[in-house]
């Protein structure tokens, strides 16, 4: 059996969550659903990542960046690099579109977007995003940095 992009395996996941999320609303109000998800997420995603057994440099980075939108429709442009920095402004993205496709936008950076930081933050690197795609501001603003070691 061939290996998953990260799209399809993404979004199998979400089509799974997206039910048990609106369940959760109804059933404990949107908020709270929504932090329990966002932690249960961010638990996951910060085990998946620790299985590295290392921090991501910047070409890393970059090189993982670009295979992120294998085999879909996800425009990016890089728009500084550093040995410390990586900025990327991502101007399409299917990943939005899918959302909007199986009726769960307003779910699409609670289970897709927001997981990049608890990764990011796992992998020795902070993430500033003020723009997604998924909100509608017609691009994404990722801007990571190498944390400093303590």
């Amino acid at each position: 059996m061939p290996e998953l992009t990260p799209f399809q395996r993404i979004t199998l996941q979400v089509q799974a969550q997206v039910p048990l999320v609106r369940a959760m609303e109804a059933a404990l109000g949107k908020e709270r659903a929504h932090q329990l998800v966002r932690e249960a997420l961010d638990q996951a995603n910060r085990a998946m990542v620790a299985q590295r057994g290392s921090l991501l440099d910047i070409p890393t980075l970059a090189a993982e960046f670009a295979g992120f939108g294998a085999g879909i429709r996800y425009e990016f442009e890089t728009l500084e690099q550093t040995d410390s920095l990586l900025r990327n402004q991502v101007n399409h993205c299917d990943y939005a579109e899918f959302m909007e496709q199986i009726g769960a936008r307003d779910l699409g950076e609670l289970l897709i977007c927001d997981g990049d930081y608890a990764m990011a933050d796992e992998l020795g690197l902070r993430l500033e995003r003020s723009k997604t795609c998924m909100n509608g501001d017609g691009h994404c603003d990722f801007c990571y940095h190498v944390k400093q070691k303590p």
